[in-house]
């Protein structure tokens, strides 16, 4: 399964309408950061060492991320529902993103609605702010 990260101008990452990062929007930054590649494919591994291919034209990698070990180890983000998500990412990816939401007007938020500052710590003035009904 894993956490996923979103980039979202939405009030909540899940909410089904709100301003949305379109997709032109996302491949327009890709193409402008050159940190970023456009991959629009994966190969990635589970527990068991099983190897299985991800398709998705909006997928791209972070090439500069220190803990980047090329075709094993990547950043991968990719846009979905109007967000630009990533999944599990450390500190440095968390800054990263930060970086790219700031670019496209938008703000970092956490599965959870947790939303996420500059250096990639979660800010909790924003935490109450949560809707009561996803707190379960």
């Amino acid at each position: 399964m894993g956490y996923d990260v979103h980039i979202t101008r939405k009030g909540d990452w899940s909410d089904t309408e709100g301003p949305m990062i379109t997709r032109e929007e996302w491949l327009d930054y890709v193409g402008g950061d050159k940190s970023m590649k456009l991959e629009r494919e994966a190969i990635v591994s589970n527990d068991r060492g099983d190897a299985f291919s991800v398709s998705n034209e909006t997928l791209a990698v972070w090439k500069d991320w220190p803990a980047r070990v090329e075709g094993k180890n990547e950043a991968w983000m990719w846009h979905a529902a109007g967000n630009v998500m990533a999944k599990n990412p450390d500190a440095e990816m968390l800054r990263k993103m930060f970086l790219i939401a700031d670019a496209l007007a938008a703000k970092l938020q956490g599965d959870e609605g947790e939303i996420y500052n500059s250096i990639g710590l979660v800010d909790h003035q924003d935490r109450s702010k949560k809707r009561w009904w996803k707190f379960w």
